[in-house]
């Protein structure tokens, strides 16, 4: 959480409830950003249209579960936040894509 918290930054964080956290940004001026919810022991990761934009069965463009690294993937050292910021960044081209820019963050 620490290493994801420094990486995460440029959006705002809240705990809804003692098992979960949401870090959502959406940067000024723009529509589509990301929601990342951090789930006891998986993740969530969202494009989203707004800060309260919800999703329910969305296509995999747009939303994605990330489970913790398998054996292999920690022999590898992959870790779990590896794994969502990998995820991350597809999400963020996404929201680039829908906002009509060619990059989130220059």
């Amino acid at each position: 959480m620490h290493t994801l918290r420094k990486q995460l930054n440029h959006g705002k964080w809240t705990r809804p409830t003692d098992r979960s956290a949401v870090y959502t940004e959406v940067l000024p001026g723009k529509i589509w950003g990301i929601r990342v919810t951090l789930i006891d022991d998986y993740a969530k990761v969202e494009a989203i249209p707004g800060e309260k934009g919800v999703w329910y069965n969305a296509p995999k463009r747009y939303s994605a579960k990330v489970m913790p690294p398998t054996i292999f993937e920690k022999l590898r050292g992959i870790s779990f936040a590896d794994k969502i910021m990998a995820e991350v960044s597809i999400k963020r081209t996404v929201a680039a894509e829908e906002n009509g820019d060619k990059d989130y963050f220059e």
